[in-house]
């Protein structure tokens, strides 16, 4: 080995597995060929180990070989490693180790699940290692949506901020870091957004009915935390009895629920404004809905009613001689003006 030159060589491992460092050497003389790790510290003389270590050890294949093998090699096992012979001029072969770390995420200086209002800022933290440093890119998974593939956000870095969050953002987030040593590993983060309730009619214009019939007025509620829910009519609650029947349904949408108030045989006292209220920790909302009477449709009688036909006989005068005399006293027309054989014909009416 010629000293003076640069003769180091790099040699690569993934942490766990096992690496030969080589040192081959033509002329030794007398001297023995020593192996000093990147602490300066001396590991091997010959082929004897001089450390407490049993996963290093001297390996010689042949006469001119003196590699160095280190099993289960850890990240720390990274560095420079000198192989040298003192003879003069002294012999140095240096090695460069790079321990390559696969990418980990440390939980606990990780987010897990974040609660906050809507219009506050969410900051998302995935505390990554590896060797060499890994990327992270996020993704966001649209859990409510069955089947529905992960989409990328577009940000890279081991925390990502969404500025004033709303209640859309309320969904599984998720970082994927890789460094190209497998595996890459990737962490799901959930978001709730706790934001006050909102109340929506589906009938804004308010429902029709008729006295003594039923009928059911419906509100949706969105709110997280779920809202506590009432129906009230002139400032005074409703509840479950004999003339009042209330349920809540959960809605297919996310965070929301139906609260419908049935009202049984409908009096004139019942006709007016209801309202639907929702509340929460953040607040309340109520909507007010009108319920009016509807009358009954009119019953319209059949009446029959006989109309005389008057049926004219337009002549052609050029073409014969008939009067109305003649018709008289044939007989054809009555004392009332009326053909005798169309008399009594009825037609129905309104």
């Amino acid at each position: 080995i010629n000293p003076h030159a640069n003769n180091t060589e790099y040699v690569t491992v993934v942490e766990g597995g096992r690496v030969i460092l080589p040192c081959t050497l033509d002329f030794l003389g007398d001297q023995s060929v020593i192996w000093v790790n990147p602490r300066k510290t001396l590991i091997s003389l010959a082929d004897r180990r001089m450390i407490d270590d049993h996963r290093i050890s001297v390996e010689r294949p042949y006469v001119k070989i003196w590699n160095l093998l280190i099993r289960d090699v850890r990240h720390n096992d990274s560095g420079a490693y000198e192989c040298r012979v003192n003879t003069s001029p002294i012999q140095i072969k240096g090695v460069t180790l790079e321990v390559q770390v696969p990418p980990a995420i440390l939980s606990q200086q990780s987010s897990d699940k974040i609660v906050l209002e809507e219009g506050h800022a969410a900051t998302l933290v995935c505390h990554v290692i590896g060797i060499p440093t890994p990327n992270v890119t996020w993704y966001r998974r649209h859990y409510r949506t069955i089947g529905a593939l992960k989409e990328r956000i577009g940000l890279e870095g081991q925390v990502l901020i969404i500025h004033n969050i709303s209640r859309q953002c309320d969904d599984i987030y998720e970082c994927y870091a890789d460094n190209g040593v497998p595996p890459a590993v990737s962490k799901a983060i959930r978001v709730i957004v706790d934001y006050a309730p909102e109340v929506i009619l589906p009938n804004p214009k308010g429902i029709g009915q008729q006295l003594g019939k039923e009928t059911i007025l419906e509100c949706q509620i969105f709110a997280h935390p779920q809202a506590m829910t009432r129906w009230t009519k002139n400032g005074k609650a409703l509840y479950k009895n004999d003339k009042y029947d209330i349920d809540i349904f959960k809605n297919d949408a996310e965070n929301s629920v139906t609260l419908a108030l049935r009202i049984l045989n409908l009096t004139s006292s019942d006709y007016g404004h209801y309202e639907c209220m929702g509340s929460n920790f953040l607040g309340e909302d109520s909507q007010t809905m009108l319920l009016y009477e509807i009358k009954p449709p009119a019953t319209t009688a059949k009446t029959t009613t006989t109309t005389q036909k008057l049926h004219s006989t337009f002549l052609n005068q050029e073409e014969t001689n008939y009067n109305v005399e003649s018709f008289k006293s044939n007989g054809h027309f009555g004392a009332d003006g009326v053909n005798d054989e169309h008399r009594g014909e009825n037609i129905e009416g309104n």
